[in-house]
């Protein structure tokens, strides 16, 4: 779907990979109906509700209790660019570990990152 594999488990039943969750929120942010994008996946919409509303919630809380983040160097990719990689990279360093976020890294991404590394603490 939309690029992405989506695979069956053991039990039978559907592995939604979170590259097509990305894409599915997004979709959603920039306007397209919840009911509209289950139908074109063939997903039960309260499924996909689920989703955009996990990603509404963990946006909402704060990303706390990982200790100094120092952001070393960012650069934004220069505008009209033919990359597809749009937006600010940056390297961060939090405390020993170190991450290089590309420009155009999906934000969701990098939020369930840096909440596994404080979960890690």
């Amino acid at each position: 779907m939309w690029g992405v594999r989506v695979t069956r488990g053991s039990s039978g039943r559907l592995k939604w990979p979170d590259e097509l969750k990305v894409k599915i929120i997004e979709r959603v942010e920039a306007g397209e109906t919840i009911a509209s994008i289950a139908r074109q996946i063939a997903a039960n919409e309260s499924l996909v509700s689920k989703w955009v509303k996990d990603h509404r919630d963990a946006k909402s809380r704060p990303i706390d209790g990982l200790g100094i983040v120092e952001v070393v160097g960012f650069a934004k990719s220069p505008s009209g660019s033919a990359q597809s990689n749009t937006g600010i990279a940056c390297d961060l360093h939090l405390g020993d570990v170190r991450l290089s976020i590309p420009a155009g890294y999906p934000g969701l991404h990098l939020v369930e990152i840096l909440r596994a590394l404080r979960a890690g603490q």
